[in-house]
């Protein structure tokens, strides 16, 4: 028996790094090569990207738009390359901040652009759970999801942040959420949370190993790679990563071929993985 290991591509949204179709392209590049390597992985989506200081603001809701519609296209590619696809809240950012950068939900230690929180009489009253703040970001990131043909698989809370009352109706919301337990921080595996969903708990997926930082990307890839080799065989190796990290390694040739340097951080952090024995799966296997 193999121990499983699990990939999360962070923070892909219709703006920011993915904005320009040339980095779409290398997106999908990155997909089309784990795809050839058997690696099914998991895609966070940001469904509608916010820039206020450039008045920006672009969702995968609208298909009208070109730059929307070419970029919906390419999420349809990541799932035909084998990814789950997951919200990552809805805009990511609140007030004045930039999507992929701003918190979302309720956070105690927020001092500026500070998102609301819900009543506890969210959780008691159909109504008032139905006009809660928290509840309406996931509807929007849901409604956004289906206006454009996607299957939202998953939740995740932008840095993981959420109030009690707002993680408790997330959790009525979603079945799976794709991050630590806060009942159980410390877990390497997927643990199950009492809620209020249909099915009375909520499958969470954790991310023990944490990602590469741009700023130390060998560094951080070491450190995953070492801690991965000292995990049990039910431990579940998991982590996330920024494609935008592998553009630099990513280039067309004279011919006009992409060309894919094999010593790119994800290339190491896979091909490492296989070495220790671990087998790549996707988030379905882990919670169905």
């Amino acid at each position: 028996m193999m121990g499983k290991a699990l990939l999360r591509l962070e923070d892909i949204g219709p703006g920011g790094y993915y904005e320009s179709a040339e980095n779409g392209a290398k997106l999908l590049v990155v997909a089309s090569r784990l795809k050839t390597s058997g690696i099914p992985f998991q895609a966070a989506v940001i469904p509608r990207f916010v820039d206020p200081g450039r008045r920006y603001d672009r969702s995968i809701a609208d298909l009208a738009d070109p730059e929307a519609a070419r970029f919906v296209h390419l999420l349809h590619g990541l799932v035909r390359c084998g990814a789950s696809l997951g919200m990552h809240g809805y805009t990511h950012q609140y007030g004045h901040s930039v999507s992929g950068e701003g918190n979302e939900f309720a956070d105690a230690s927020c001092r500026q652009d500070c998102p609301p929180d819900d009543p506890p009489s969210a959780l008691a009253d159909p109504a008032a759970f139905r006009q809660s703040y928290a509840f309406g970001r996931f509807h929007s990131a849901l409604t956004a999801f289906r206006a454009a043909g996607l299957r939202a698989e998953w939740f995740e809370s932008p840095h993981y942040v959420a109030s009690e009352v707002q993680r408790r109706i997330l959790d009525a919301c979603s079945g799976v959420i794709h991050e630590t337990n806060p009942d159980f921080p410390e877990s390497r595996r997927v643990t199950l949370r009492p809620s209020l969903s249909a099915r009375g708990w909520t499958a969470y997926v954790p991310t023990p190993l944490g990602y590469v930082g741009g700023s130390s990307v060998d560094r951080d890839v070491d450190r995953i790679l070492h801690a991965a080799s000292e995990y049990g065989e039910e431990e579940l190796a998991s982590f996330f990563y920024h494609p935008f990290l592998e553009f630099p390694y990513i280039r067309r040739d004279s011919g006009g071929r992409w060309r894919y340097g094999a010593n790119s951080p994800l290339h190491r952090l896979t091909g490492g993985f296989g070495r220790l024995g671990r087998r790549f799966v996707s988030i379905r296997e882990l919670t169905r």
